[in-house]
């Protein structure tokens, strides 16, 4: 367990702390795959200002919020909440969990496929983790990369540091090549919304997307500000 430290909030922090829909579309996909499992035990990493974990618990869940830092104020049960550094794993046992929810999170950490593979461990046969990061996969994120030299959020921050913290682009690929040796199955992937689609993307979208596998074909993940992962692991 990393040493306690208090953080108060920037003046433009939002509670939320992700790009808009985000934390409603994770709940829908949580709702809609945990329906039937009443108080299932549930990890929010890193759950920030805590507004994420309130939501779960009042849907009946057992929340367990955990982050590097105590954000202030917290809009949960401040007792509940742990402090760790996942940068050292996760502070659970194996099979411990029913399901983790990491919204934007694992672009920010040393190791994602660390962080995957900490997933895959303290989920139990058939958990599920929820999963998000900034879409560079996205046409708007594509763009970003041609004009710019860097994908969308991932800007230099100073000299020695990318915007928000970010340390990594994560990309569908990725993701599903890092799951494989990992006991994670691929459930479903989705986006906070539908942003940047017009109808002049639309026409682009099938010559752009010609040359890519047929999981990256579609308006996910073209479209979109935020990719939301569904993983199980296996039974």
């Amino acid at each position: 367990m990393s040493e306690s430290k208090s953080v108060a909030p920037k003046a433009d922090w939002k509670p939320h702390a992700a790009a808009p829909n985000t934390h409603q579309r994770v709940l829908e996909l949580v709702r809609a795959h945990l329906a039937d499992q009443p108080g299932a035990r549930v990890c929010d990493v890193p759950c920030g200002a805590g507004a994420l974990s309130a939501q779960l618990a009042a849907d009946g869940l057992d929340v367990m919020p955990v982050d590097i830092a105590a954000v202030e104020p917290f809009q949960f049960d401040p007792t509940r909440r742990r402090l760790h550094d996942c940068n050292r794993g996760l502070p659970f046992a194996d099979a411990e969990l029913d399901a983790v929810v990491s919204v934007e999170g694992i672009e920010h950490l040393e190791s994602p496929t660390g962080f995957l593979r900490e997933c895959a461990r303290v989920l139990r046969p058939g958990g599920l983790l929820f999963l998000t990061t900034p879409n560079v996969d996205s046409l708007r994120s594509r763009k970003y990369v041609i004009g710019r030299g860097y994908h969308r959020f991932f800007g230099p921050d100073g000299d020695e540091a990318k915007d928000a913290g970010h340390l990594h682009p994560i990309d569908m690929m990725f993701v599903r090549n890092a799951i494989r040796p990992l006991g994670l199955v691929w459930v479903e992937g989705a986006v906070n919304r539908l942003s940047g689609k017009t109808w002049y993307s639309e026409l682009l979208r099938p010559m752009l997307q010609r040359k890519l596998p047929a999981a990256l074909r579609g308006e996910v993940p073209f479209y979109g500000d935020v990719m939301i992962y569904v993983l199980r692991r296996a039974a």
